[in-house]
């Protein structure tokens, strides 16, 4: 049951390709399946990061049960090279945020895991 959720000052043209990397590269990291996972993009974000300044910037969100401690690094390196690669954002200028859920506070397909 991961989420994605990224946000960006970049315009985006088409967003179904990047979904698609998105949950690949995310999944692949968590051991999950792609077909628990949900990814979620907004971009042209008003953002300011250390100030005033035009130059991109992308927040990734990721929530789920029971994130581990050793996936916070290789999933923070892997949200700044995609944020380099698909919104054209520096990884100086990305930030990631990721929130272990408890189980229990996590439902979906009419069940609560």
């Amino acid at each position: 049951m991961p989420l994605v959720s990224i946000y960006t000052s970049a315009t985006i043209a088409d967003s179904a390709p990047i979904l698609k990397i998105v949950t690949e590269r995310a999944a692949s990291i968590l051991g999950k399946p792609e077909s628990i996972m949900m990814v979620r993009i907004e971009d042209e974000q008003n953002m300011s990061f250390g100030g005033a300044s035009d130059t991109p910037a992308t927040l990734f969100e990721i929530d789920g049960i029971e994130l581990s401690d050793e996936k916070a690094e290789p999933l923070t390196l892997e949200c700044c090279r995609l944020a380099g690669e698909l919104f054209a954002t520096s990884q100086d200028r990305v930030f990631v945020k990721l929130t272990n859920v408890p189980r229990g506070m996590w439902g979906g397909n009419g069940k609560v895991y």
